[in-house]
């Protein structure tokens, strides 16, 4: 944005009135938290259960025969159908949007592939950190599979090291498994007044030692399974991960938020 110039807007502070915002915006560039995007897939969802008869029928088709492009070969955009249907979800966004971008936290594979599909535009998921100016990893837009955060940024080099009490190897067969270590010229030079804070997260090499848990997949991406630190043990010895609780009991359409706290007693 820096680079090639860009207006940016600021929604009216009510998440229940975003849509009237976005109408109003028109973004050509949108990039959300997981949860919004968890929010637009509930709402979407909401008004396909409604639609009934040939409307129904018609949905379903195209939204199948979308789902099959984008599996073959990363095709977001269909001739037909997207005139007589996922044009409708696109003007809920304002009717522009170009490009859609992720962070921040892992979001449900179904819920990418389908904002794809309804948006009827490319969906990027990164990876990174604050320690890293943000970018570590990021998704292709031709890319069908989804579920993972994509190859490492140009200007870094990532490597995996061996979690021994988790489980977790770099010599794991058929994928690598590890602490995600990133180094490069966008990784920060330390703490503020933190020097001890600055030794533990980047090694005498130049590594950023993450703290997040990742796998290899077979195209060379890379996906989070875990978190080196945001685990408990429990009495029994059993290594427990709030956060993917929280993920799993996120997708409940009930529950709107949730925090799992944990004992190791």
């Amino acid at each position: 944005m820096v680079q090639v110039g860009a207006s940016v807007g600021y929604f009216g502070g009510n998440i229940l009135l975003i849509k009237d915002d976005l109408a109003s915006l028109r973004p050509t560039f949108f990039v959300s938290v997981p949860r919004l995007y968890q929010r637009f897939y509930d709402v979407m969802q909401g008004k396909i259960k409604e639609l009934t008869g040939l409307k129904g029928k018609l949905c379903q088709w195209g939204i199948e025969a979308k789902m099959a492009n984008l599996s073959l070969n990363g095709e977001t955009t269909h001739s037909i159908y997207d005139k007589l249907i996922f044009n409708k979800f696109r003007e809920s966004m304002g009717g522009r949007v170009k490009f859609m971008v992720t962070g921040s936290a892992p979001l449900a594979k179904e819920i990418v592939n389908f904002m794809k599909i309804a948006m009827c535009c490319p969906f990027f998921e990164g990876y990174g950190q604050t320690e890293s100016s943000a970018g570590i990893c990021l998704t292709k837009s031709e890319d069908p599979e989804a579920g993972h955060v994509g190859g490492v940024i140009p200007c870094g080099e990532l490597k995996l090291v061996d979690i021994p009490e988790m489980k977790y190897l770099s010599t794991d067969e058929p994928h690598p498994r590890g602490e995600v270590c990133v180094r490069g010229g966008h990784i920060f030079c330390g703490y503020f007044k933190q020097a001890d804070k600055t030794a533990e997260t980047i090694d005498k090499e130049g590594w950023l030692h993450t703290g997040d848990i990742g796998v290899i997949l077979s195209n060379g991406a890379l996906k989070i399974v875990d978190r080196k630190k945001n685990i408990f043990k429990l009495s029994q010895g059993e290594y427990i991960a709030p956060d993917k609780l929280e993920g799993s009991f996120g997708l409940i359409d009930i529950i709107k938020q949730i925090f799992v706290y944990g004992d190791s007693l």
